[in-house]
């Protein structure tokens, strides 16, 4: 569903360079700010097991290695520090999705109050 959004180039004069705004559908932008659930391949973002982000697709194609797009990948900002995550896992998460239409050095999809959620308990 993320895949569905568009994206517009714009010049930000913070970063004196070119770069997206997220065009959002309204099927996602009533999401803004609500509790959802959300499946997808982690990738870790630093070596201390802290920042994570969710990707649409595993780690040799992902947005930041392969032809993904930045829809394709949401920040997790997780409640508690959730310890070492493989890279590739496949993992549920329960979140609050807050949209960035233009987040800088950021994401445009984040997931805040991360918790891990096990669809099979």
């Amino acid at each position: 569903m993320l895949a569905s959004t568009d994206f517009s180039e714009f010049y930000d004069s913070n970063r004196s360079m070119w770069s997206l705004e997220a065009l959002y559908p309204d099927n996602i932008a009533t999401l803004n700010g609500k509790a959802i659930y959300i499946t997808g391949y982690v990738l870790p973002i630093d070596s201390k097991g802290e920042l994570y982000a969710l990707s649409a697709y595993p780690f040799s194609s992902c947005f930041f290695c392969g032809g993904a797009g930045p829809e394709s990948v949401m920040g997790l900002e997780f409640t508690e520090k959730p310890g070492h995550i493989p890279t590739d896992a496949v993992k549920t998460f329960k979140g609050r999705l807050v949209l960035k239409p233009k987040p800088g050095e950021g994401f445009y999809f984040a997931l805040v109050s991360v918790e891990p959620y096990d669809p099979n308990p």
